[in-house]
């Protein structure tokens, strides 16, 4: 074998373990979801086209359990992205969400600015009672990595409602996170 062969035989070997040195640091990256539900009332209303901000109480995130449980921890975590934000109806039954015209829901935890989860405008009649919001696409990570977040719901309703709604609010966040060494 000449040199210039052995040098290309050398390059491809370095290559393939290049590559497959790659491919385990790839593999040292865990992904998993976390859920979290959450419930608001929305108040009878006298008026319509008026902003109603709707807060609720700190929500646990459990993190640290759920890091733990995925065999990693938050200072791991890369990135925490929002899947999905789903509004439903809790009571009373047999209602649904066609007397809102638009929902905002923010996030917001201590020491962290309020920021845009996710909404819904132009929320049709024929809506239904379960409304999937569309998400900001922002990373959530400094939000979730805490002990406690709040959500405020802003709605604006285009319908009187003559008693309170009561909301189920579910997301759902897909985490990226390093694995902790064994």
């Amino acid at each position: 074998m000449n040199i210039s062969n052995r040098i290309i035989t050398a390059s491809l070997a370095m290559c393939l373990v290049a590559v497959f040195v790659g491919c385990n640091k790839l593999n040292d990256l865990v992904t998993f979801k976390m859920s979290y539900t959450s419930e608001v009332t929305v108040p009878s209303s006298l008026g319509i086209n008026l902003p109603l901000d709707i807060l609720t109480p700190p929500i646990s995130t459990d993190a640290e359990s759920q890091f733990s449980g995925n065999n990693t921890n938050k200072s791991l975590v890369k990135e925490i992205y929002l899947e999905n934000v789903d509004i439903s109806v809790k009571a009373p039954e047999g209602r649904d969400l066609s007397f809102l015209s638009s929902l905002h829901v923010y996030i917001n935890a201590d020491g962290l600015d309020e920021k845009l989860l996710a909404s819904a405008e132009n929320i049709p009649d024929n809506v239904g009672n379960t409304l999937s919001l569309t998400t900001s696409g922002e990373n959530f990570k400094e939000y979730i990595i805490q002990d406690t977040y709040s959500l405020r719901v802003k709605a604006v309703t285009d319908k009187v409602i003559s008693e309170d709604v009561e909301l189920n609010v579910k997301s759902g966040f897909k985490v990226k996170a390093g694995l902790l060494n064994d």
